[in-house]
């Protein structure tokens, strides 16, 4: 990974993106890892799993701070993390990079948390911060023999709600992250002007979120009240 990039002082902008574009590198990364190294695919799936969760708990952070990465940016990020994966050729060589690199992004999550100007920011920074040691620990004791069996990663994930057996289940087994779903979403209200506020509201959140598309949103008529129908698409 591109150590440059985490060198020195950095404003929270800058620690925000890296940290959720990293997520995203890390999904890819533990997920073809997965595939890899059968006697590790519950850990790594669960380490796959935490990485998409951070994802997500980035986004909104993200948005607040202007920055936004595409659908396109985070699958070319994903594809990078396990084209790293397949660069080592034992799980040995993975696991010590692991234990190395992860040291790197450290100093960028403890500033995010020290200089956090909410309660929430800097949750956030001390569970990113937490989410690495996990990995970490539970790699070292791989190598050192004495697997953990990644308890603090299953640890953070209880932490959020997620189950062992959810953490353990691949992305695309899980029904909430089973790709794109298409719903034909039908509402009606007392008035035209209800109707276009709540268009507006969808139309807003579209553009909150890079996972989300509205592919249609019509006016139909005939009919006693206004209504709209749109075709939602999302991850």
């Amino acid at each position: 990974m591109e150590k440059h990039r985490f060198a020195g002082g950095h404003t929270e902008k800058t620690i925000l993106k890296l940290s959720w574009e990293g997520e995203f590198f890390g999904v890819g990364l533990f997920e073809e890892l997965a595939g890899m190294y059968p006697a590790h695919a519950d850990e790594m799936t669960a380490c796959a799993t935490m990485e998409w969760f951070n994802t997500h708990y980035c986004e909104p952070f993200a948005h607040d701070a202007g920055i936004h990465v595409t659908l396109e940016t985070a699958e070319k990020l994903g594809r990078e993390g396990a084209a790293l994966a397949r660069h080592y050729r034992t799980f040995e060589g993975i696991a010590k990079a692991t234990v190395e690199e992860t040291k790197e992004v450290d100093p960028l999550f403890k500033q995010l948390g020290k200089g956090a100007g909410t309660p929430e920011l800097k949750a956030l920074g001390d569970d990113l911060l937490d989410h690495e040691n996990a990995m970490r620990d539970w790699m070292r004791s791989e190598l050192d023999g004495k697997s953990d069996g990644a308890a603090k990663v299953f640890e953070y994930l209880e932490r959020h709600g997620i189950t062992r057996e959810d953490a353990v289940t691949p992305r695309e087994d899980r029904e909430d992250s089973a790709g794109d779903q298409q719903q034909l979403v039908l509402a009606f209200f007392d008035s035209e002007d209800e109707a276009d506020r709540a268009a507006e509201a969808l139309r807003h959140w579209e553009k909150a979120t890079e996972y989300m598309k509205v592919d249609a949103l019509k006016e139909l008529g005939g009919t006693p009240q206004a209504h709209k129908v749109a075709k939602v698409t999302a991850d």
